[in-house]
């Protein structure tokens, strides 16, 4: 299998309810300048970790094992460094270097030179760093251009017509992992969290709030009937699918500004039921970072985050930087744009 297949793969197992090592969660309280929560602790040394790892190109790899820079680590760990360090200046930097001709980023340094999904990553990555901001613009216009198949007349066509096994609305459509595939929850979400920081209306960009309402409008449209989101679809064959935790969490990040509509509020009810028995860390981190985002009480995630073993010991890169996104989420949240 080669590399642009591999993470195609990973990522649909992901949405699937694949979750990685451990996570761990940041307390919301004041925390003055005589007083560092122990929570604040374990960041500083989740981000000494993430620093510890970078590698000499300014990257992170998958995994401590791995020397091939990757992109969806470098993107979480520069968001979890923050704008201020000698790191995540590096990774910017990087960044920068990596960016394909046409605009979008590479999952892998040197391989997919079409793109992908992780360009919304790197575009919200780069939102501190002025030298970024031609490439973010570059960014932003390849995003707009980027939609899943069924946006094509044919597709819509064949959706509507010859293909029922779906339940859709082929005429909202998002975003897909990669160019030439139909959309998914993920990077749809991710995509609007991106679009939402799109600097000015000028040229092209005077899209971005259309291609925003329809990627809003393709999640309404895909939620699953008991609440929450599958990796695509709501109904298959007829039979409604069972919702997974990370794209929920995920979707729910991009549609925090719909926190009334009843399509959100089921979603999050139906997380805040499900978290109760799980302990994955990657998985973790992004419900609390959804339901924060959603007003919801993380406490309870906090308790059960701190009697997990070393987290700095988690092999998988992003693992470590979500955790660490977790732990400032405030922070995190003003990232991605969303309010609380």
């Amino acid at each position: 299998m080669n590399e642009r297949a591999r993470v195609a793969a990973v990522g649909v197992l992901r949405s699937i309810g694949t979750s990685r090592g451990v996570l761990l969660t940041r307390s919301d309280s004041a925390i003055t300048s005589d007083h560092v929560t122990s929570d604040e602790l374990l960041r500083g040394r989740l981000l000494d970790e993430l620093t510890r790892r970078q590698l000499p190109s300014g990257g992170w790899a998958t995994r401590t094992t791995s020397k091939q820079v990757a992109l969806e680590p470098a993107c979480l760990a520069a968001l979890a460094l923050g704008s201020h360090s000698n790191g995540a200046y590096r990774v910017q930097d990087f960044l920068l270097r990596v960016q394909n001709p046409n605009g979008s980023w590479p999952a892998f340094v040197g391989d997919d030179p079409d793109g992908g999904w992780v360009t919304s990553l790197a575009l919200i990555a780069l939102r501190d760093y002025v030298p970024g901001i031609p490439a973010r613009l570059r960014g932003f216009h390849w995003l707009l251009k980027f939609a899943g198949k069924e946006s094509n007349w044919l597709w819509k066509w064949k959706f509507r017509t010859t293909d029922r096994h779906v339940r859709f609305d082929p005429g909202k459509y998002g975003w897909p992992w990669f160019p030439d595939t139909v959309s998914w929850v993920v990077p749809t979400s991710f995509a609007i969290l991106a679009l939402n920081q799109v600097p000015c209306s000028c040229g092209d960009l005077g899209r971005a709030p259309h291609r925003v309402k329809l990627g809003i409008e393709m999640l309404m449209d895909r939620a699953c009937p008991s609440g929450g989101w599958n990796a695509g679809n709501g109904v298959v064959y007829g039979t409604p699918l069972a919702p997974h935790v990370d794209d929920t969490a995920v979707a729910l990040l991009a549609l925090s500004e719909r926190k009334e509509h009843l399509v959100a509020q089921s979603g999050v009810l139906w997380l805040e039921r499900t978290v109760q028995g799980l302990r994955s860390p990657w998985t973790l981190a992004w419900v609390m970072l959804a339901l924060a985002a959603h007003g919801r009480p993380i406490e309870f995630l906090l308790t059960r985050l701190r009697s997990l073993p070393d987290l700095a010991a988690i092999e998988d890169t992003s693992t470590v930087a979500a955790v660490s996104l977790a732990l400032g989420c405030h922070d995190t949240l003003s990232a991605f744009g969303v309010a609380t």
